[in-house]
C-alpha cells in the first residue's frame, strides 16, 4: 500500500505532463500550410479574408486567409516591375506596395478589388484592376481598347498614369489617355477616355472628345471635371455626354496651370494665348468664362484658388485677382510656399522658404506679422491658430494673430513625436516621455501622463486610438490609457535577445494597423506647386478652417462623425517573446491590455503578416512557406 501510494501521484504527474505537452503541442500546429514552387517572396493580408502571396517568379497569388485555400495564380500582372528603377537607378525590386486594394467604409465588397499600379515616370507603367477572390483581371488598358504604341520601350496601350484611377465616390475606374498619334497623317493630338464599372468590369461609356492629367474630381452634383492639357469639361458621369467644355485658345498650346477653390465653383487656368500669357475664370458648374486677364511672366504660375479670388505667383510676383472681375486687388512682395486662407478677416498665410510664416491682409496684401522659425513648416489649422513645426520636429501654436500660443520651451518637443487623433477637435501626443491632450478647438494643452517607462528602456514608436481608448507601444510594452491620462493597463514582455535590426524590421507586422490620421495629413504635400492641382494640400486646409468655423453646426459634426468612422478596426497587437516552449508570439487585447493567446514559433526573427481583427497569423517559416495560425 505503502508503494502504491507514492508511485501512483508520480504516475499521474507523468501523465498529466505527456499530456500536456500533446496538448501544447497541438496548439502549436498551423491551421493551415500553403507551399509555393517558387518560393514566397512577400504577403499582404485584405480586409475580405484574402491573402495575396507574391512569389519569386513575380507571379502573384491568392489565398483564403481562414482555410490557406489557393485560390487562383496569375504571372502576368507584375512582369514590367522587374524593370523599374529608383531615383538613384536602381531597380527597386519586389514590394506589395505595387498592389493596392480598394476600400469603402460603407461598402465591405469594394475590398474584392485591388489595383496593380507603378511607373518609373520614363519607360515602365502598368494598371491593371483585379478581383483579388478570383483573380481574374477586370480591365487593364489593352482590355479596354486603349490605343497601343510604341516610342520608347515596349509596346503598350497607352494611357496617362496620373488620371487613370479608381473613383470611389462613383465606384468606377476610368482610363484617360492623351497624345500625338505618330501613326496618322498629320499625326494629330488625339484623346480617349473610358469609364468603367468596378464590379462588372463593363464599359459605360466612352469618349474621344476629352481627357484628363490628373484623376477626374467627382462635384457636388455627382458628375466629373476633367482637367486635360488642351480640353477641359465637367462630364455627366452616367453618360459621358459633355455639360460644358474649355478649350486652349490655340491648339499649339496647353493649359499650363489650373486651380479651383475647394467648393469646385470656380476654376482657374493659364494658358499662352498669342504673344503673352492669360488667366481665365470659368465657372465650374456652367463653363461660362467669367473673365480673362493678361500675365507677363516667362514661366506658369502657381494658380492658388479660394473663394475670393486667385493668387499668382509666378518669378517675380504675388499677386490676388479678384474673384467677380479679375482686377489686381493687390501686389505683395515676392514670396513662395504653401498658401493658406485663415479664413474670416485673419488674413493669407504663406511659408517662406523654411525661415518665415508671414500673415498677409487679404484686402491690401499689407504684412500683418511675420515670425523668424528655422526649419519653419505649417502643420494644420485649428480652432486657436497655426499649429507648426519647427527644423527639430517640435510643435507649437501661433494665434491668428501672430501671438505665441505655446512656443520655445513649451513646445511639444521633437524629433520622434507620436500622434494620434480620435476626432477633428483633439489631438493626443507623445514627445519627450510625456503623453500630452490638446484641444484643437481652444488651443488649450496639458499633459496628462508626465513620465512614460517602458521596460529594457524601450522609445515608445507608436501612437493610436482603438476607438475606446489609446495605445502606447514599442517592440515590448504596451500601455492603454484614456483620454484624461487614466492608465488602463501597462505590461512589458522580455525581449527574445534578438538584434535591434530584427525588432525594427518585425514592427511593421506588429503594429498591424496604422493609427488614426494625424494631423501630418494637413502638412505640405507632392502636390503642393503643381500646375494641376485642384486637390492640392492647401485645399485640404480649407476644410480644416471650415470645420472649426462650423463646429456648432451640421458641417462640424458631419465631418467629424466621418472622421471618426475611420478609426482603426484592428484590436490585437502581436509581441514576440519567450512563451514557455520556445520563442513565439503573443496576441494582445489592445483594449484591455490582456494576453488571449500564444503560440511558438522558435523563430527569433520571423517574417510574418497578421489579420489584427480577427487574431490570425501569417507566418513564413521558409522561403517556399507559409503557415496560417489561429490563436
Amino acid at each position: 500500500m505503502q508503494k502504491r501510494s507514492t508511485t501512483t501521484p508520480k504516475l499521474f504527474l507523468v501523465i498529466l505532463l505527456v499530456w500536456a505537452i500533446g496538448i501544447g503541442s497541438y496548439a502549436q500546429e498551423p491551421a493551415w500550410k500553403l507551399s509555393l514552387e517558387k518560393g514566397v517572396e512577400w504577403t499582404k493580408y485584405t480586409p475580405n479574408k484574402i491573402l495575396l502571396v507574391g512569389s519569386s517568379d513575380w507571379g502573384l497569388h491568392g489565398v483564403d486567409a481562414s482555410t490557406g485555400k489557393l485560390l487562383w495564380s496569375n504571372s502576368d500582372l507584375y512582369n514590367s516591375a522587374k524593370a523599374l528603377k529608383g531615383p538613384d537607378g536602381k531597380k527597386v525590386g519586389y514590394t506589395p506596395d505595387l498592389i493596392r486594394v480598394l476600400e469603402d467604409p460603407n461598402d465591405p465588397g469594394v475590398s474584392d478589388f485591388a489595383i496593380v499600379k507603378y511607373t518609373d515616370d520614363i519607360l515602365v507603367k502598368n494598371f491593371v484592376v483585379i478581383n483579388i477572390r478570383s483573380g481574374e483581371v477586370v480591365i487593364n488598358p489593352k482590355m479596354a481598347g486603349m490605343p497601343v504604341v510604341k516610342i520608347v520601350g515596349p509596346e503598350q496601350a497607352t494611357f496617362n498614369y496620373y488620371g487613370s484611377d479608381f473613383i470611389p465616390e462613383l465606384k468606377a475606374v476610368v482610363l484617360t489617355a492623351s497624345f500625338v498619334d505618330m501613326y496618322k497623317a498629320g499625326k494629330p493630338y488625339t484623346q480617349i477616355t473610358k469609364f468603367i464599372d468596378l464590379e462588372t468590369g463593363k464599359l459605360a461609356w466612352e469618349s474621344d472628345q476629352f481627357s484628363s492629367k490628373f484623376l477626374p474630381v467627382v462635384t457636388s452634383d455627382n458628375n466629373l471635371l476633367f482637367i486635360g492639357e488642351k480640353t477641359s469639361a465637367k462630364i455627366n458621369a452616367k453618360t459621358g455626354a459633355p455639360v460644358w467644355t474649355f478649350e486652349v485658345a490655340d491648339k499649339k498650346n496647353n493649359f499650363e496651370a489650373f486651380d479651383a477653390n475647394i467648393h469646385l465653383t470656380e476654376g482657374y487656368f493659364y494658358q499662352k494665348k498669342g504673344n503673352q500669357g492669360v488667366v481665365s475664370a470659368v465657372d465650374l458648374h456652367t463653363g461660362k468664362v467669367l473673365w480673362e486677364k493678361p500675365l507677363a511672366t516667362k514661366d506658369a504660375p502657381v494658380l492658388t484658388a479660394e473663394n475670393f479670388g486667385v493668387i499668382v505667383v509666378d518669378d517675380k510676383n504675388f499677386t490676388l485677382m479678384e474673384a467677380e472681375t479679375g482686377n489686381t486687388k493687390w501686389t505683395a512682395k515676392k514670396l513662395s510656399g504653401i498658401v493658406v486662407d485663415l479664413g474670416k478677416d485673419r488674413g493669407i498665410a504663406v511659408g517662406e522658404k523654411d525661415k518665415y510664416l508671414t500673415v498677409l491682409d487679404k484686402n491690401t496684401g499689407a504684412e500683418k506679422w511675420s515670425q523668424k522659425i528655422k526649419g519653419i513648416q505649417i502643420d494644420q489649422l485649428t480652432g486657436a491658430g497655426i499649429m507648426y513645426y519647427d527644423e527639430n520636429g517640435s510643435v507649437g501654436l501661433f494665434g491668428f494673430d501672430g501671438q505665441p500660443v505655446w512656443d520655445k520651451k513649451d513646445m511639444i518637443k521633437g524629433p520622434g513625436i507620436l500622434r494620434a487623433k480620435p476626432s477633428l477637435d483633439q489631438e493626443v501626443f507623445f514627445a519627450d516621455g510625456k503623453i500630452y491632450h490638446v484641444n484643437l478647438a481652444t488651443g488649450q494643452k496639458k499633459v496628462i501622463v508626465n513620465k512614460v517607462e517602458f521596460g529594457e528602456k524601450e522609445t515608445p514608436d507608436n501612437l493610436e486610438f482603438t476607438g475606446v481608448n489609446f495605445v502606447l507601444s514599442s517592440s515590448q510594452n504596451m500601455m492603454g490609457f484614456d483620454p484624461n491620462g487614466t492608465i488602463l493597463y501597462q505590461d512589458h514582455w522580455a525581449s527574445p535577445k534578438i538584434s535591434l535590426a530584427g525588432r525594427i524590421a518585425m514592427r511593421t507586422a506588429q503594429i498591424a494597423m496604422v493609427a488614426m490620421a494625424s494631423a501630418a495629413a494637413y502638412q505640405q504635400g507632392a502636390t503642393q506647386g503643381s500646375t494641376f492641382a485642384p486637390t492640392s494640400i492647401s485645399k485640404q486646409y480649407g476644410h480644416q478652417r471650415e470645420f472649426f468655423e462650423d463646429m456648432s453646426g451640421a458641417f462640424g459634426q458631419v465631418a467629424n462623425q466621418r472622421f471618426k468612422a475611420s478609426s482603426s478596426k484592428g484590436i490585437y497587437s502581436f509581441i514576440l517573446t519567450d512563451v514557455g516552449a520556445g520563442v513565439g508570439l503573443v496576441k494582445v487585447d489592445k483594449i484591455s491590455g490582456k494576453e488571449t493567446g500564444k503560440i511558438v514559433l522558435n523563430d527569433k526573427e520571423p517574417v510574418y503578416d497578421s489579420d489584427p481583427e480577427n487574431g490570425m497569423i501569417f507566418y513564413k517559416p521558409s522561403k517556399k512557406e507559409v503557415f496560417g495560425y489561429v490563436f
